[in-house]
């Protein structure tokens, strides 16, 4: 028999308002529940899903709608950072509702996750479309891949499900379904802005990723045609910019060509504007692809550097020279390509000298911006496994496991009160140059604008 399904999507500005400014914390969509909600769907199911930081709710908030809609089956999704508070809103479902846990944290620590919390009845291991329809439709829970539960007091896990191999076979996730016009991108040039994810999973061994766990390493792609039907759904929605969370946009330079072609030979370009925000490889990417993208519409891409020091790039596993980097800036300036460079300190050998080197690397590059974001040794990467072995993880609780919070580990070199002088230290120098601050006043064409600079300004400056 069918389940009607709740899918909840947790507030987590509860436990991630790290900017001074409510302005700075971004709202976006849970593209994963639209997935598994449109799959449901698709085959019939009863299924809605509650909102809970778009709309910023209490938890006595989502219990009342909770209570209101009476779902057989709850489906949670939760960060490492969200899995406690996911935890709570189980807690506020009555008895009879079975509640399902998915995301990142559940598939790297199914185990602990469910001898942790009693309230979680299942634990979705991987992608979780059909796994979830499976549930719904009340398949033997036995026979349910990707599936994991109590049986007794032993816990089960069953065999793992297959990566979705055929991308174009899912519907587009069900944007239907939630409040569009409530989620904020603090970079957005153009409202209303939307998301696109045309591939999944990473055939690369960073030391810190941990989205293998869910999405595998197999690369798998959506075809320019499927992915250009999106974008005119959001074209005909009125929808005037767009952003690719891809992890891997560009890894094969001539599908984002077709892509591109297509979008020009449907005047798409005309009309909406688009970014790479999620980070692209420096080592996919050539002048030609880039003329092609800015044609088609495409104004910024992110480029995950890490490091500027080439030890530390091997010691992550980074597989990219800083050689490489300097060329792919090179080639998005001449093809007219705003860039933001990504950085992180706390890497596998770090001291202050390699992040000093990070530092004077960032500004020998033309960027537009950068981010310097404190790693997070994420549960079951093999980052957090030499840290666990050689170092010591000391968070109080999961909470702890958010990009502005405290430092939570230690190791070699790394500690707390290294780390975040030298994020401080790398905002201020990067920043605090005639060329950065000329460049922001240029862009700034409203008062609105203008404050929201001065408050990032204040809040990465003072974060702690």
């Amino acid at each position: 028999m069918k389940k009607k399904v709740l899918l909840i999507q947790p507030n987590y500005r509860r436990i991630y308002a790290y900017a001074k400014s409510k302005k700075l914390t971004p709202i976006f969509p849970p593209i994963g529940l639209a997935y598994i909600a449109a799959v449901l769907k698709k085959k019939g199911i009863e299924v809605k899903i509650l909102e809970a930081n778009a709309f910023n709710l209490s938890h006595e908030q989502i219990k009342k709608q909770i209570e209101e809609e009476k779902p057989d089956i709850v489906g949670i999704t939760a960060t490492t950072s969200l899995i406690e508070e996911a935890h709570d809103i189980a807690k506020l479902c009555d008895k009879k509702i079975k509640v399902v846990i998915g995301g990142i944290h559940a598939s790297s620590l199914p185990q602990e996750t469910l001898e942790k919390f009693e309230r979680f009845d299942f634990l979705i291991r991987g992608e979780g479309e059909f796994t979830m329809l499976e549930l719904a439709e009340g398949k033997e829970i036995e026979k349910i891949k990707g599936l994991s539960y109590r049986k007794g007091k032993k816990i089960i896990h069953n065999k793992p499900r297959e990566l979705i191999e055929n991308l174009d076979g899912l519907p587009f996730p069900a944007r239907e379904l939630l409040p569009m016009g409530r989620y904020v991108s603090v970079g957005a040039k153009q409202q209303p802005s939307d998301y696109i994810l045309s591939s999944r999973g990473c055939p690369y061994g960073c030391i810190f990723c941990a989205d293998y766990l869910v999405h595998g390493r197999m690369f798998r792609y959506r075809s320019p045609e499927n992915v250009i039907k999106e974008v005119e759904f959001l074209h005909e929605k009125g929808i005037k910019e767009f952003d690719f969370i891809d992890d891997n946009f560009t890894l094969l330079p001539e599908r984002v060509k077709e892509i591109c072609d297509l979008m020009i030979k449907k005047g798409l370009d005309r009309d909406m504007i688009w970014r790479c925000s999620n980070g692209i490889r420096i080592d996919s990417v050539d002048l030609e692809l880039l003329k092609k993208m800015k044609k088609a519409g495409c104004y910024m891409v992110s480029l995950g550097i890490e490091s500027g020091n080439e030890r530390i790039l091997k010691n992550i596993k980074k597989s990219i020279s800083l050689e490489k980097v300097r060329e792919a800036v090179k080639l998005c300036r001449a093809a007219g390509i705003e860039t933001r460079g990504l950085f992180m300190f706390g890497n596998l050998g770090e001291d202050e000298k390699t992040m000093q080197d990070t530092i004077n690397f960032a500004k020998s590059l033309d960027l537009d911006t950068a981010t310097f974001h404190i790693t997070i040794p994420f549960p079951n990467t093999e980052y957090w496994k030499i840290i666990k072995e050689e170092g010591e993880i000391y968070p109080k609780n999961y909470r702890d496991y958010i990009a502005y919070g405290n430092v939570i580990f230690q190791h070699g070199n790394l500690n707390e009160e290294t780390l975040i002088k030298m994020q401080k230290k790398a905002y201020r120098e990067f920043y605090f140059r005639p060329r950065i601050i000329l460049g922001a006043m240029k862009k700034i064409r409203s008062l609105d604008k203008l404050k929201l600079y001065l408050d990032a300004g204040i809040a990465f400056l003072g974060l702690r």
